[in-house]
Order: structure tokens, then sequence, then C-alpha cells
């Protein structure tokens, strides 16, 4: 029986899922400058030439997988601002989800941190972060109103609290034992917006 049209794009949406993901450890593990194509090709277990099919460059694949590290965490965000119950509680359960998806997956955290040697390509992608940003900056405005949160300027909030993840996500990144035994709960994180 001849596949179809549907059955045709899901083989190819699932062998570029496969490559993004053999390429993230790729990246991860070598950095940005030093990964070539053919690592990469290598890793999907693909030639270079059907790599190429799916992406125009190592760059191309680079900036799909931090498109996708930085989709998961807008989800994540817009998720949490429907979720029931106080400010604070959204804004622990968005926390927890970010800290988990550092234990859980790594290699995206250490993506972002590459992100800026491709400032042109990125900016784009980076820019979606501003979704993030105005979510925060509500459920910490309500948290305010609901007393839960300090009363101090929302957008430094904000700039703290994303400041404080990217610095846990860079400790994290490095792979140093006393920082998985020291990592922090969410409720520690939190304590900066508390009053």
């Amino acid at each position: 029986m001849p596949r179809t049209k549907e059955a045709f794009q899901q083989i190819r949406d699932e062998r570029r899922q496969h490559i993004l993901n053999e390429a993230a450890e790729v990246f991860a593990n070598k950095g940005l400058a030093n990964t070539k194509i053919s690592d990469l090709a290598e890793a999907a277990g693909v030639s270079q030439g059907l790599l190429y099919r799916y992406f125009t460059s190592k760059d191309d694949v680079f900036v799909a997988l931090l498109e996708q590290a930085i989709n998961g965490v807008i989800h994540y965000a817009q998720t949490a601002i429907k979720h029931t119950g106080t400010p604070l509680k959204k804004l622990h359960w968005l926390t927890e989800q970010i800290l988990q998806g550092m234990s859980e997956e790594p290699v995206y955290f250490k993506l972002v941190s590459q992100a800026l040697a491709l400032p042109e390509r990125v900016q784009e992608t980076l820019m979606k972060l501003e979704t993030v940003g105005k979510i925060l900056s509500e459920l910490i405005i309500e948290g305010q109103t609901a007393g839960e949160v300090a009363n101090r300027d929302p957008d430094q909030l904000v700039f703290l609290y994303l400041s404080c993840l990217y610095g846990l996500a860079a400790g994290r990144s490095l792979d140093i034992p006393l920082i998985d035994q020291h990592f922090p709960t969410s409720e520690a994180v939190l304590r900066i917006l508390q009053p």
C-alpha cells in the first residue's frame, strides 16, 4: 500500500526531530564553534546530504534547537498563567518546570548560553523571550496586589528572577557535582520575589 502524504510528512518530521535531538548533544559537548556539519550527520546516523535536505547549515540546526528550547519555556509560562491558585503558586509551578527542565534536559540550557555566538541570526528568536517576561511581569504584579510578592519595580523583579535562572542554568551546564548537591529548590528561588 503506498504511503500517504501525511505519512511521508510524519516520517520527515520524525527524522528532522531525530537530527535535532542528536545535534543538541553535539553542540552541548563541542560548542557551536567546534561543531562541523559532519559531526551532526555522524551523530544522527545520516549522510551530510540528507542532513542538508533538512537544514542549510549547522547554524540553521543550532537556531532550530534554540527555537525549540525557547518555545518550551514560552509554553510553560503560558500554561502557568492559566493555572488556578494564587500568583505565587503559579510562579512556583513555573519555576518547578524550569528547574526540572534544567535537570532532565541540561543540553538545552547549554545551547542557550552559546546563543550569542550567532547574534544576528538569533535576535529574532531571543526576542520571543519577551513573551515570558510579560507573563512574569503580569504574575508579579498580581502577586504584589495579593501581598505575596515584594512591592518593588516589577520589571526589576523579572530581570532578577530570570538572571537567577540563567545563572543556575549556566552553573548546571558546568557538570560540577557540588552544584548538583546544592541546586536550589523552587522555594529558594522564589524567595528573591517575596516581601
